[in-house]
């Protein structure tokens, strides 16, 4: 099969839904996404046929087809905003919507909760149906992950909020691995697209991290991170560094090394190092040791200005990182220094 049209547990090289529909919002999807249809059979969906007693056929003749002129296999899909169960027929979900058990008794167990918002971890394991329609929905939007069907290895945090009609419904989630040989505390993050631009992906980066923290883990994300993804843990990254270094935790240290900066963070060194780079923040000079860990020195040369750097240095080799450029880069996005999270919301035993 051509690459256009080879299955990757639900990738496809190009857009074969146009759009969705989740109650009264519609927008158009990013990516390509094969699992929700019949193998060999654009736009047949997988449970109508199972229904209605369809074969799969064994030809790609038709699939191939529609790879090369680019065609829809649908024009639009419709899901229910609370439980995510889909269909191409919208008077069907229009008819489950009303009566959606999933509209007063949510499922899992409540992790997190505020005046805005609730986090609930959802087991995979025991509610497979409500986790794989969401995974089928996420894939639309998530070019470098994958939609997974074995989910009794995973967990769901889903990210819950009222919508304008008063109803507390799901509008995010990250996923986490249970067992992670890397110790990662999130798999793959995704805010529906109607409801972007709310804080909501910060929250749930801030709850995996306080969550890490509680398990007394130094943690960090599965690579590769989406796009969004990646810009979503920089900024929660930047902005933490920022309050440490100027007015948290680093602020009184003498000397310092990655793996403090790392324990007081939770944050893995490698993730410190990028995103401390992102920001432009630190300037090197001389050879790095690649199995040295670097520690801070008062510096004979910049006495002056050692209030605005802290060094990270050996023999041959300086690290340094500009205060200055921080203090700026607070300004600049808006920095707070205040929790994302509020502590008494918390329920993580």
């Amino acid at each position: 099969m051509p690459d256009d049209v080879q299955d990757n547990y639900g990738s496809l090289n190009y857009r074969n839904v146009r759009r969705i529909t989740l109650g009264h919002y519609s927008f158009d999807t990013w990516f390509g996404n094969s699992a929700p249809f019949l193998p060999n059979e654009p736009e047949l969906l997988a449970y109508n046929a199972i229904h209605n007693g369809i074969k799969r056929s064994t030809s790609h003749r038709k699939v191939i087809e529609y790879a090369k002129t680019r065609k829809p296999w649908i024009d639009t899909l419709y899901f229910c905003s609370t439980c995510f169960k889909y269909s191409d027929d919208p008077a069907i979900v229009e008819k489950h919507s009303i009566g959606c058990p999933y509209r007063a008794h949510f499922p899992g167990k409540v992790m997190y909760c505020d005046d805005e918002v609730t986090i609930r971890k959802v087991k995979g394991s025991k509610h497979k149906l409500f986790c794989q329609c969401l995974c089928v929905l996420a894939k639309f939007f998530l070019d470098n992950k994958s939609v997974f069907y074995n989910l009794e290895h995973f967990d769901f945090y889903v990210i819950y909020k009222k919508s304008d009609e008063g109803i507390s419904t799901p509008m995010g989630f990250y996923s986490r691995e249970l067992i992670s040989w890397e110790d990662n505390n999130l798999s793959c993050i995704m805010v529906i697209p109607c409801y972007q631009k709310q804080h909501l992906g910060t929250k749930l980066v801030d709850f995996s991290y306080r969550l890490s923290t509680y398990q007394q883990i130094i943690s960090g994300p599965e690579r590769p991170l989406s796009s969004l993804g990646r810009m979503t843990f920089l900024s929660y990254w930047s902005g933490r560094l920022c309050i440490e270094f100027l007015y948290g935790s680093l602020v009184t240290f003498k000397t310092l090394t990655l793996e403090v900066i790392s324990r007081k963070t939770g944050f893995r060194v490698n993730d410190i190092l990028m995103t401390l780079d992102y920001m432009k923040s630190f300037l090197e000079s001389g050879k790095k040791d690649p199995y040295t860990d670097y520690y801070t020195e008062r510096s004979h040369e910049k006495e002056d200005d050692e209030g605005d750097f802290v060094f990270l240095t050996d023999d041959n080799y300086q690290l340094y990182i500009d205060k200055s450029r921080l203090k700026q880069w607070v300004v600049d996005h808006h920095i707070r220094d205040e929790p994302i999270l509020k502590e008494e919301g918390l329920i993580l035993y």
